[in-house]
């Protein structure tokens, strides 16, 4: 066995967010260690770079080593590989081997509006020096490839645009949530921070006593309790934001609601928008940075965020919307395009590309 893995060329995957399963980088980690472990690979062998707690077995291709303090200052304490792939864009860079090849994942530029501008600076700064040192960049949007462009001085590197695998989770029942009060109702999820925009859908519920409203996700920021300050000032009763919630509790919310609303303007991606359309959902989504370009036609999109035009498309496209059974089908298969197979092949290549490179 030793000798076999000897023979193949080494990948480390820093998957040390692996464990966060409510956050996105999280989900991406759990993601990762399942794809690249289950699948039939002879030419490569993987080093999961994981936090102590998490260390376990992967299977015979996997060597899973945890990541310490001294890592950063002795590389030689973790394995000689031939390929790196910083999955977090956030995460401190630990010193590399020489001769080691380095892809720079990129997601989002969220921290250029969220942070201080010193602090966006310095986010910036790391960012740049990620760069400096990758064989390869690679981002998840053809969007997100143009901020980078202006914003970071590639030196003539390629960004390379792998769209992001979507778990397919519409053949699961889910469970129905303790929360849902048997009406029909709109669900939208996300961190409850102000990039989400979560607080107009506030106003557009006065217009729907009809519908109730779940606004699920993690709500420990602050803007969370101006968006529930809202809804009391309102005394809005079909509004409610749930904090986080279960993933069966979110299939079940993605399978019964009426509409899926999301009116972000910070997305890199948008896996939400996926999600949905997996279910045949209709999908209203803000026409702003990913957005557009991820839902592809299959959504409708809100060009102006303002409570008259988002209810106004609300009420003129959704009492027809379950009636064109083609379309729904469209929607899916569109959904489906963006698997987590697809995904993980493109990364497997670029490995492959690099790894032979001297």
């Amino acid at each position: 066995m030793m000798k076999e893995i000897q023979r193949k060329k080494k990948v480390l995957i820093d998957l040390t967010n692996y464990g966060s399963l409510t956050a996105g980088f999280g989900q991406i980690a759990a993601n990762y260690a399942t794809a690249f472990s289950s699948m039939p690979v002879e030419d490569l062998h993987f080093v999961y770079l994981l936090r102590q707690k998490y260390m376990q077995e992967f299977g015979p291709n996997v060597t899973s080593v945890p990541v310490r303090r001294i890592n950063k200052f002795l590389p030689f304490t973790l394995p000689k590989v031939d390929v790196w792939h910083a999955v977090n864009q956030q995460r401190k860079l630990l010193r590399i081997a020489g001769g080691t090849k380095f892809i720079f994942t990129i997601h989002d530029f969220n921290f250029l509006t969220e942070k201080k501008p010193w602090k966006a600076k310095m986010y910036l700064r790391r960012m740049q020096n990620k760069v400096n040192k990758a064989a390869v960049v690679t981002t998840i949007s053809h969007y997100v490839a143009d901020v980078i462009r202006q914003h970071v001085d590639l030196k003539g590197k390629e960004v390379r645009v792998i769209y992001n695998g979507v778990e397919r989770i519409d053949a699961l029942e889910g469970t129905k949530p303790s929360f849902a009060t048997g009406r029909p109702f709109f669900f939208t999820i996300g961190q409850i921070r102000r990039k989400k925009n979560f607080h107009l859908l506030v106003d557009v519920m006065r217009h729907f006593p009809e519908y109730d409203l779940y606004i699920c996700g993690d709500a420990h920021f602050a803007y969370a309790e101006e968006v529930r300050n809202l809804i009391r000032e309102n005394q809005l009763t079909n509004v409610f934001l749930t904090d986080v919630i279960s993933q069966n509790e979110k299939i079940w919310l993605y399978r019964n609601c009426e509409a899926f609303l999301f009116p972000s303007e910070g997305e890199g991606f948008g896996l939400p928008v996926v999600e949905a359309m997996q279910f045949g959902k209709a999908v209203f989504a803000a026409n702003r940075t990913s957005l557009p370009e991820v839902c592809n036609g299959h959504a409708i999109m809100w060009e102006h965020l303002d409570t008259e035009s988002m209810v106004q498309s609300i009420r003129e496209h959704l009492p027809d919307f379950y009636k064109d059974k083609e379309r729904l089908e469209k929607i899916k298969e569109h959904a489906a395009s963006f698997s987590y197979e697809k995904h993980i092949q493109a990364y497997l290549d670029l490995y492959r590309e690099l790894a032979q490179l001297p």
